[in-house]
């Protein structure tokens, strides 16, 4: 398979993919809402946009809306109103706490009413070092990073990834990593003789706690590269909504990458009850190298 070195941005905006259908019947598609919106606690500013579902074999653009009235439940309390924001994008600026659960309403006079609800996760513990190993054969210095995810009791849905800043600009999400764990879902993963344990795994990691419900998951990410830029790893707590959602993405996005003629279409998730799109929550611990 082909790697198209692309970045995807799947962890606090969401991709517009789950807004489009995948249907080849002759008759007129008839939109829906479409709506996108994460929880993180680390942010001071809760940002939804809002659109139009289309069919995945036209060329229109998405079209957004802009006249609907969004509300935010904590705990079925009424936490705020979003105000319009401009081209599809609604802001609050609310703060959502770990371990509260949300419920979003959208109601528009001309597309009708979607909703959905999720619980914030908690934030990853994390503990880390790192273990100088040598230089390769290009006299660069190498070392391996040690990191301890301390799990808690209950269902955690871990994603591990990377940002970094490349001519200026700074991104994610991009590319392989190299991991090789039990804990490691094997979606993604695809051999390359060439990489340390002869496979590497795209774009992210989802590592599951199944199996090892509060413990720690002990793993090395190896043979990184000192450098005066930028760069991080992230450990993402997702919740069980935003967990499919990211996983279906990658799969998408991996089937649009394949060599392969004939792949299993997939389907994105989407929680949004009416509608399409994504309500979902995270929380992040953030390495930086």
């Amino acid at each position: 398979m082909k790697f198209k070195s692309t970045f995807i941005i799947l962890l606090v905006t969401a991709i517009f993919l789950s807004c489009e259908e995948d249907v080849s019947f002759d008759f007129e598609h008839e939109p829906r809402l479409c709506l996108n919106c994460i929880l993180n606690p680390d942010s001071a500013v809760i940002t939804a946009s809002l659109s139009l579902s289309k069919m995945l074999d036209t060329i229109n653009e998405i079209k957004t809306v802009n006249d609907a009235e969004i509300l935010l439940y904590e705990e079925e309390n009424l936490l705020g109103r979003f105000s319009h924001a401009g081209n599809g994008k609604f802001k609050l600026n609310k703060v959502p706490v770990s371990g509260k659960t949300y419920r979003i309403t959208v109601d528009s006079e001309e597309y009708g009413k979607i909703s959905a609800s999720t619980i914030v996760p908690n934030k990853p513990e994390i503990t880390w070092s790192k273990d100088t190993v040598g230089y390769d054969q290009y006299n660069s210095l190498r070392y391996n990073l040690n990191v301890q995810i301390h799990d808690k009791q209950g269902k955690n849905n871990y994603w591990l990834f990377s940002t970094g800043i490349s001519r200026g600009i700074k991104g994610g999400g991009g590319g392989g990593v190299v991991l090789n764990a039990p804990f490691a879902d094997t979606f993604n993963r695809r051999y390359e003789i060439e990489e340390k344990y002869g496979f590497i795994h795209y774009y992210q990691i989802r590592l599951s706690d199944e199996g090892y419900d509060g413990q720690i998951l002990d793993f090395i990410i190896p043979d990184l590269v000192p450098t005066n830029q930028y760069r991080a790893k992230h450990i993402l707590n997702a919740s069980e909504h935003y967990d499919k959602y990211i996983k279906t993405s990658i799969l998408f996005k991996l089937n649009e990458e394949s060599d392969l003629p004939f792949n299993e279409p997939v389907q994105i998730y989407s929680n949004i009850e009416n509608g399409f799109g994504i309500f979902g929550a995270c929380s992040i611990s953030t390495i930086v190298l």
